[in-house]
């Protein structure tokens, strides 16, 4: 294992600020680290502690700063049936371990839970919604302050096969995202190539089916995001969302409608699909389509200025790659992280200003297989979690130019299947 470089510059030195990392492991655990930068300009990723009540396989970890809640989805490989989610409160200001107590640890209605997201209601109210890999959404109502929480519903996605059988033999729900205007839930289902759409009653907090959304036959929808364009307003409901396809490894983009009466949302198309790895790989098509990209999100610059930021698994082009570690000079190969700039074009029908997916970078992930990643609270640095290298890596991100730094400033290995990461605070 190793906290930090470089490890040396680390003596005599003060610390001038710090940020929880926490990241989740197949391998049953929630890591705690505290990252510092020192009077000296260097870094230290050091562990506070290890959690293992979320085992066995802890797939995805959800924030709540405001309410210092933490829950943990535990995807439970071992059962065909089952899931767990698990809640934790943060440890108080001030201290430092235990990072997180455990609150409620719950089997869920539903194998395989992988994603999920927060939705706050009216007075105070607050609903987590988590999408299970084999066919299903559930939805639990959560009391902020105890973090305990109710089962609310559930649903069975029915939606067809897709044309890759190992892949799409069932419905296979893989995230939740929740609209600019907080009206809808939206779930990529990489088994059934459709983008369910659900309607939140902010009152009630229940939810209700609209018609879903379809995309290309075999393209695998994964992740997406939102993005206001820069001439939306709320009143229009205007937006762009953009998908990540993990099968056919590109980028969709599309320009988003609210239909009336809370009716669902109208998708369409924009511009021509991007392959996921950018442009600087120099794949061609068939190539692409053995990669697996994993997780997108829009990183925001100084100016206000937007770029989308896409890890890709299986894209190990990069090697001779200097070593995370300080003890040891052995290079290594890595996976790839592309960004992209958003670039105005011309105006839409809708009066809305269209945005033009520009490949920019592609930058070694300090590692294989970067499953999740997470930008910190002031956009400077980027954490990398690498399930197969076991490591979660920490690069500098230039907050005026959106580059990606080619060595990580920080590193931790030894973690078995890095499953998420989030910085706190």
């Amino acid at each position: 294992m190793f906290a930090s470089l470089p490890l040396t510059a680390l003596v005599a030195t003060t610390t001038v600020s710090a940020t929880k990392l926490y990241v989740s492991s197949y391998d049953g655990n929630i890591t705690t680290f505290d990252f510092t930068k020192t009077s000296n300009a260097s870094y230290n990723l050091a562990l506070i502690d290890k959690n293992p009540d979320c085992a066995p396989n802890p797939s995805w970890l959800q924030l709540d700063l405001k309410n210092r809640n933490l829950f943990c989805l535990n995807e439970n490989f071992a059962s065909t049936t089952n899931g767990s989610l698990v809640s934790f409160k943060l440890a108080e200001e001030g201290k430092t371990s235990p990072s997180l107590k455990k609150i409620t640890n719950s089997t869920i209605p539903a194998a395989a839970p992988v994603h999920s997201a927060l939705y706050n209601g009216k007075n105070g109210t607050q609903l987590l919604a988590v999408a299970h890999y084999i066919n299903a959404l559930s939805t639990y109502t959560i009391t902020p302050s105890t973090a305990q929480f109710t089962l609310s519903q559930h649903f069975n996605f029915t939606g067809p096969a897709g044309p890759v059988p190992i892949r799409q033999a069932v419905p296979r729900p893989h995230q939740i995202i929740i609209d600019p205007m907080k009206k809808y839930i939206v779930v990529p289902d990489l088994g059934s190539d459709i983008i369910g759409i659900f309607y939140i009653n902010p009152t009630t907090l229940q939810l209700s089916e609209r018609p879903s959304i379809p995309v290309p036959k075999g393209a695998g929808p994964r992740h997406g995001v939102f993005h206001l364009t820069p001439r939306a307003t709320k009143s229009r409901g205007a937006t762009h969302f953009y998908l990540l396809t993990e099968i056919s490894a590109q980028i969709l983009s599309f320009d988003v409608q609210y239909l009336p009466n809370n009716g669902g949302l109208k998708m369409m198309p924009i511009g021509k699909a991007v392959w996921a790895y950018g442009s600087g790989a120099g794949l061609d098509p068939v190539v692409a389509k053995g990669l697996a990209p994993a997780e997108i999100t829009v990183g925001y610059l100084r100016n206000g200025a937007a770029q989308l930021i896409v890890s890709n698994r299986n894209a190990t082009f990069f090697s001779g790659v200097k070593n995370p570690d300080p003890k040891n000079s052995t290079a290594i190969i890595s996976d790839s992280i592309a960004t992209f700039s958003l670039g105005a074009s011309k105006g839409m029908a809708s009066g809305n200003q269209t945005e033009t997916v520009v490949p920019k970078a592609l930058t070694a992930a300090g590692g294989l297989f970067p499953r999740s990643f997470s930008i910190s609270p002031n956009g400077d640095m980027i954490a990398f979690g690498l399930q197969t290298s076991g490591r979660v890596a920490i690069f500098h991100r230039c907050v005026d130019t959106g580059s990606i730094g080619k060595e990580a400033v920080a590193a931790y290995e030894g973690l078995g299947e890095v499953s998420s990461v989030v910085w706190g605070i």
